[in-house]
């Protein structure tokens, strides 16, 4: 295995205006959630670290500190330690473990949670949410017709998050909050490297549509395999 301080030297070399402390910080989870760091491995003491990455004593305690808090390390008389993947998980924010995701692994989760909250929000929605829902995607709509690309993906995003919470279950939307930046990061990255984009939105358009229907008619079912398809076909 290569030499992880190797890559975090060469993530480090390109300074930002953050603080220093909060970039250790997160190159290191960074590099523990992708693997690269493994499970045990015992960091150098203190003294040694600052001088390879070339940063102060305090820097180096302040993002051990939130490494410990955040769950990914252990710090003990033998030295910092990386917790095992399982310990990680159970105290790491949903919204940190989904940034390391893979686009495979990202992709299951939001055909696993969506199509269960379209299906919900079938059954439970109130009138006066699926006005709601329909106005959101008639907003859409009018951002499409005017070539809004920004607003597009603002409004998708609403849309999906909109449904979440006419699921009235509290961790449905909260997952659905976690993953709601990255489904619209992604969204605007696909715009951008789409070479039909008009074909795109219309197609969007037309499953936002169908999902509103099938959520305004009360069939669980229908609204499921519409976001799924909706979902799949984005993909």
């Amino acid at each position: 295995m290569s030499n992880p301080l190797n890559q975090l030297q060469s993530l480090l070399s390109v300074r930002s205006q953050k603080n220093m402390s909060d970039m250790v910080y997160e190159k290191i989870s960074m590099l523990i959630q992708n693997g690269d760091i493994p499970e045990g491995y015992v960091f150098p003491n203190e003294a040694v670290l600052c001088e390879q990455l070339a940063i102060g004593r305090s820097t180096i305690r302040e993002a051990y500190k939130a490494l410990e808090l955040s769950g990914y390390v252990t710090r003990t008389k033998r030295g910092t330690i990386v917790n095992s993947y399982s310990t990680i998980l159970e105290a790491t924010p949903l919204k940190a473990v989904i940034r390391g995701a893979s686009g495979e692994d990202f992709l299951e989760f939001r055909l696993m949670l969506e199509g269960q909250t379209a299906a919900l929000a079938a059954e439970r929605a109130t009138p006066d949410e699926v006005r709601q829902l329909r106005k959101i995607h008639d907003e859409l709509v009018e951002a499409r017709l005017n070539g809004n690309y920004d607003r597009i993906a603002l409004l998708d995003r609403n849309f999906h998050e909109a449904i979440a919470a006419y699921t009235h279950n509290p961790l449905m939307i909260t997952c659905m909050a976690a993953i709601a930046e990255a489904c619209e990061t992604q969204t605007r990255e696909d715009f951008s490297n789409l070479s039909s984009l008009v074909d795109t939105l219309d197609q969007m358009a037309s499953m936002h549509h169908a999902i509103l229907d099938s959520i305004r008619n009360q069939s669980p079912g229908e609204a499921m395999t519409n976001m799924l398809n909706h979902i799949a076909g984005v993909a």
